[in-house]
């Protein structure tokens, strides 16, 4: 009941309830969300799918937690671009991994690193890196999204970053010998190429790869938007089946068919 004594809608003010519980807790699971709210699971899902189909929040396919969507939830830096930028990305690399089977991550480049924001690795049968989570953060020199971005992103961003190493080198120590002696080969490859590729000494951690091995291989391409390379996505396989070449004659194409229609769909948004 308002205070004029109108009825107040029982929906409505649930609908409300869960919002704001989501805007408190930023990334949330559904238990996370029943805890918070008291509403039952099933109440929960339905509101939750109501939300989603209203654009007001999303669920990772990665990790299967509910997010505002970037247009609801108030901007701070450029938040709202890349939250928008990983929601259109989502249900593009769901079909990607349906018809290419491997799986494929949206990394997002932030503070001299790539940061995992979207995978559908979970829709896999791909064993999963413990360590990888949703703002993971990958290594630029080593890695094949690193590599894309700074293959194919503006000169001032590629100068900035090695600017930045220069005067803080990476720590580890493969990383910091390909800033210094092979980064330049390596990226004038990558755009002779198309797409970047894994360097063969990177586990997938911070830590050199007899410290941490994921065990996986990957190509990367960019997600060459209007304003500017902001991400890249990959696809990643096993590394013990030796599948680079096949990978890349049955599926490159189609990787970077995804990224472009990706950047094509990030840049409607922007425009509307």
């Amino acid at each position: 009941m308002t205070t004029d004594g109108t009825p107040s809608i029982r929906a409505l003010e649930r609908g409300i309830k869960v919002l704001r519980a989501l805007g408190g807790l930023k990334v949330a699971s559904l238990r996370a969300l029943h805890a918070e709210t008291g509403l039952p699971k099933p109440t929960l899902l339905r509101i939750l799918h109501t939300l989603e189909q209203g654009g007001l929040a999303w669920r990772s396919i990665y990790d299967g937690h509910w997010r505002h969507t970037a247009d609801w939830a108030p901007p701070t830096g450029n938040s709202t671009a890349y939250g928008r930028l990983v929601e259109v990305a989502a249900p593009h690399l769901v079909a990607l991994q349906r018809n290419a089977l491997w799986p494929s991550d949206l990394l997002v480049h932030r503070d001299h690193a790539m940061e995992l924001a979207e995978s559908s690795r979970r829709l896999s049968g791909l064993a999963l890196n413990p360590r990888y989570h949703v703002g993971y953060r990958v290594d630029l020199f080593l890695s094949a999204p690193g590599r894309a971005w700074l293959a194919f992103c503006s000169e001032a961003e590629r100068e900035a970053e090695f600017a930045h190493f220069a005067a803080a080198p990476p720590a580890n120590a493969r990383s910091a010998a390909v800033f210094r002696n092979e980064i330049d080969d390596i990226l004038d490859q990558t755009r002779e190429r198309g797409y970047a590729v894994r360097d063969s000494a990177f586990g997938g951690s911070e830590l050199p790869m007899e410290g941490f091995d994921d065990g996986l291989d990957a190509i990367a391409v960019p997600v060459a938007c209007s304003a500017g390379v902001h991400a890249a996505i990959n696809l990643v396989w096993p590394r013990r089946y030796e599948l680079r070449a096949k990978i890349v004659d049955a599926h490159l194409h189609e990787l970077q068919a995804t990224a472009a229609r990706i950047a094509q769909a990030f840049d409607a948004t922007r425009s509307s």
